[in-house]
């Protein structure tokens, strides 16, 4: 009787799901010089590689990755980036019911899959971005983070607790540790400070180099438009790309400048 305890014992400690072994997600695209640590160990990335919770992605200068979770939530992380797999919770129906990551350095995409949406949580050096159901490009640098949204809104906040909600096509914002501010859409940025945001939203200055499920349709428009009179309030119009009539106005300037890390 006691053997027969410790077999059944045995046979569901096997067959127990661990958070630990259990991927969270998949490697769709890799370019060299991307890796993966958990705990003291580095693994070098390739196409079809499991994605863990704990794993610090990281990327080289010509590195990127582009990874898809098991609820289709879409993530890229280009080059000398890094980022930690923090938290993600996959429901009985196969949603996420969380998803955590921690961007430490470097430029990335995220597109949100099945789960709800107020679930997705991004941390970075100076805050945090609360997302609302959309897609969005952003870069964390020496003196903060930009953001610059495509569909639906996203919620950033500094340190110190400033908030401000983007939910406009083609707007940007930017915060570091003790402030936030809309500055409205890329229209509005001129001069150098247009050229430093361009080196920041690589991909939607060329979507080449992502997988096609990773691209967005007509995001480069945001950014390659001569136009100066506002922006679009829909990436789907391929005429203008943006609906006739009016104008998206400056909005606050922080009193902070990006700079490329």
């Amino acid at each position: 009787m006691h053997k027969l305890v410790l077999s059944l014992v045995a046979c569901l400690l096997l067959a127990a799901p661990t958070t630990a072994s259990a991927a969270t997600g998949t490697a769709k695209g890799v370019d060299p010089d991307a890796s993966a640590k958990t705990g003291g160990d580095t693994r070098t990335l390739v196409v079809g590689a499991d994605i863990f919770i704990g794993d610090v992605v990281k990327t080289g200068p010509s590195g990127q990755v582009q990874i898809k979770f098991s609820d289709n939530t879409e993530l890229v992380v280009g080059p000398r980036s890094s980022l930690t797999i923090e938290d993600y919770l996959l429901r009985e129906d196969g949603s996420a019911g969380k998803l955590v990551v921690d961007t430490l350095a470097g430029t990335f995409r995220f597109v949100t899959g099945n789960a709800p949406k107020d679930r997705y949580l991004i941390k970075t050096p100076t805050g945090t971005i609360g997302v609302r159901g959309t897609a969005f490009d952003w870069a964390n640098t020496d003196t903060g983070t930009a953001v610059m949204l495509y569909h639906g809104a996203v919620v950033v906040c500094a340190t110190g607790g400033k908030c401000v909600t983007l939910d406009d096509v083609c707007d940007v914002a930017e915060y570091n540790t003790t402030d936030a501010a809309v500055i409205g859409h890329f229209d509005n940025i001129k001069g150098d400070t247009r050229a430093i945001y361009k080196a920041l939203f690589r991909y939607a200055v060329n979507q080449s180099p992502l997988l096609r499920e990773f691209r967005i349709n007509g995001v480069e428009r945001c950014v390659n438009r001569t136009s100066t009179e506002g922006g679009p309030g829909s990436l789907s119009d391929p005429v203008t790309g943006r609906p006739s009539g009016g104008t998206t106005p400056p909005r606050q300037t922080p009193g902070f400048t990006f700079q490329p890390k």
